[in-house]
């Protein structure tokens, strides 16, 4: 059996704690959803990169879901040109995000036995095909979590670079509707907000 190298445990480890932290701190109120916006909006562009990376590295608990946190972000553009590139740079956070979770696979093939691991590269030969659009589909789509997917996709070492691209060109597609949403959606709220209580 081979041993798993230290990379691996160190990313697998750093994942599991920091998704920990963040559900403790949110929990607990010592970290608000308000507060965290105020800081990334303050941070730019740049902002919208790490809220994607965070929305989507986390695994499977959204502690700072994209759908809210970029919204806002679109929300507070002044042009489409905004929009698109919180889109753009939300995305290709996210998609990054995401891959980390390719690792925690890599990791898993580790522990499992020779056996095992011939027979799951049967499933690396078949998702040849159509991986990449499973992949696509999956980043495009807000309605699952994208981690059922991405572990397995390391446990048979589906191509890094294939499954990398398709997952930020995916969730650069998504964020660009947050965003958008963010952009023309909020004004009509807010319209409603105020004929409700003026």
């Amino acid at each position: 059996m081979k041993k798993v190298p230290l990379i691996v445990i160190i990313i697998v480890t750093l994942l599991l704690v920091m998704t920990i932290v963040l559900y403790y701190l949110s929990q607990v109120s010592i970290v608000s959803l308000d507060w965290f916006i105020d800081v990334l909006e303050g941070m730019g562009y740049i902002g919208a990169f790490v809220a994607g990376f965070l929305g989507s590295s986390s695994i499977l608990i959204a502690i700072f879901p994209s759908y809210i946190v970029v919204a806002l972000f679109g929300s507070f553009q002044h042009n489409i040109l905004g929009v698109l590139t919180i889109g753009i740079l939300a995305g290709l956070g996210a998609g990054i995000g995401q891959y980390v979770h390719y690792y925690l696979g890599v990791g898993g093939r580790y522990v499992l036995s020779e056996e095992r691991r011939k027979s799951l590269d049967v499933w690396r030969v078949r998702l040849e095909k159509y991986g990449l659009w499973l992949i696509l589909a999956f980043a495009m789509t807000p309605l699952t979590p994208d981690d059922i997917i991405w572990i397995p996709l390391g446990l048979i070492e589906y191509p890094k670079m294939k499954a990398l691209l398709a997952a930020i060109t995916g969730k650069i597609i998504l964020n660009i509707f947050y965003a958008s949403a963010g952009f023309y959606g909020w004004p009509l709220i807010e319209d409603f907000l105020k004929s409700i209580f003026p």
